[in-house]
């Protein structure tokens, strides 16, 4: 079995995903206006991405003998388009750090191929906001 401390990162983690793509669906169906439309598909499209994070979090709590106990913190986002940019931006930047030190417990437990994959979703992560950054202007 993994340290418990990878494994319950892996499940805090877990419980951001899952909240971050019901928050994306809820913004999504929120944007009723045309001109932010790009915006609303943004948003569609990370709720995939968001839940495929959130499944290898999953198969890999269980794979390292844990058992999954997402903690959901849903809150409504803001109405405002701008506003909800800039918060899921500030949201993805503290994902990013909660996988790089994930990646670096799995190197510890040498666990390379789960390190390298929280690398790629820390990248991930990044890229999300960016784009989201660059849609505020």
């Amino acid at each position: 079995m993994a340290n418990q401390a990878l494994i319950d990162g892996l499940n805090q983690q877990l419980g951001r995903e899952i909240t971050t793509f019901l928050r994306y669906m809820t913004q999504a169906a929120a944007i009723a206006k045309f001109e932010h439309k790009s915006v609303r598909t943004m948003y569609l499209e990370e709720v995939t991405d968001e839940v495929g994070h959130a499944q290898y979090l999953m198969n890999q709590i269980i794979m390292l003998g844990g058992v999954p106990k997402p903690e959901i913190h849903y809150e409504p986002p803001p109405r405002d388009v701008r506003e909800m940019l800039r918060c899921d931006a500030s949201q993805e930047q503290t994902d990013v750090q909660n996988y790089v030190r994930l990646a670096a417990l799995a190197e510890q437990d040498g666990l390379y191929a789960l390190k390298l994959k929280m690398e790629e979703q820390a990248a991930d992560e990044d890229e999300h906001g960016w784009e989201m950054r660059r849609a505020v202007g």
